[in-house]
C-alpha cells in the first residue's frame, strides 16, 4: 500500500510539473531578446583602468516607433558624485552625443522602474536614464558617443531603425 501511494505521489508530481507554465520558464523571453539585439556597451579606459562604462539600448525598434531617437542608458562612472545633479549623465566632466548632437531630454530612472527591470545588463550601482535625441533623418547609422576631455571616448554604433513601408502609421507619433 505504501509503495502504491509513493508511486501515485511521484506520478502526480511528474504530471503536475509538465504544464505549459512550467515549460515557459525555459522558453526565451522575446522582449528581453529584442532588447539584447539593440544593446551596445562601451567603456572609457586608461591603462586597463575603467573610468566609465556605458550600456545603451536603442528603444525605437523595441517600441516600434519612429520620431526622435530614444535610448535606455546605463552609466557607471568611477568616483562619481553622490549628488544626482552632478552624477552619471549630469557629471560635469562627461558628455553624451548622438552623431555630434546633444540630447533634447535626459530623464533619470530609479532601479525599481518597470523599464529598468525589463532590460538586460542592469546592476544596482548603475545610473539609469531615458535619453531622447532629435530624429536623425539623413543618417543610416547612429553613433552614440560618451566622452570626457581627459580620456578617449566610448563610441556605440547602432543601425538606424525605420518602419517597413507596410507598417508605417502603426507606431508613428
Amino acid at each position: 500500500m505504501r509503495k502504491t501511494l509513493t508511486l501515485f505521489a511521484l506520478l502526480f508530481l511528474l504530471l503536475g510539473c509538465n504544464s505549459k507554465e512550467t515549460l515557459s520558464v525555459f522558453e526565451p523571453d522575446k522582449p528581453y531578446m529584442e532588447a539584447m539585439r539593440w544593446t551596445a556597451k562601451g567603456d572609457i579606459s586608461v591603462s586597463l583602468e575603467n573610468k566609465a562604462l556605458i550600456i545603451a539600448t536603442y528603444l525605437n525598434p523595441i517600441e516600434r516607433k519612429t520620431g526622435n531617437e530614444r535610448f535606455f542608458i546605463r552609466v557607471y562612472i568611477d568616483n562619481d558624485f553622490d549628488d544626482p545633479k552632478k552624477a552619471g549623465l549630469f557629471h560635469p566632466g562627461y558628455k553624451l552625443l548622438l552623431n555630434g548632437i546633444e540630447p533634447l531630454k535626459i530623464e533619470e530612472l530609479e532601479y525599481e522602474n518597470p523599464l529598468v527591470k525589463k532590460m538586460p545588463f542592469v546592476e544596482k550601482w548603475y545610473r539609469f536614464y531615458i535619453v531622447e535625441f532629435p530624429k536623425q533623418e539623413e543618417e543610416e547609422e547612429l553613433r552614440l558617443t560618451f566622452e570626457n576631455e581627459e580620456y578617449p571616448p566610448a563610441e556605440l554604433i547602432f543601425r538606424k531603425f525605420e518602419l517597413e513601408e507596410t507598417q508605417k502609421g502603426e507606431g508613428t507619433p
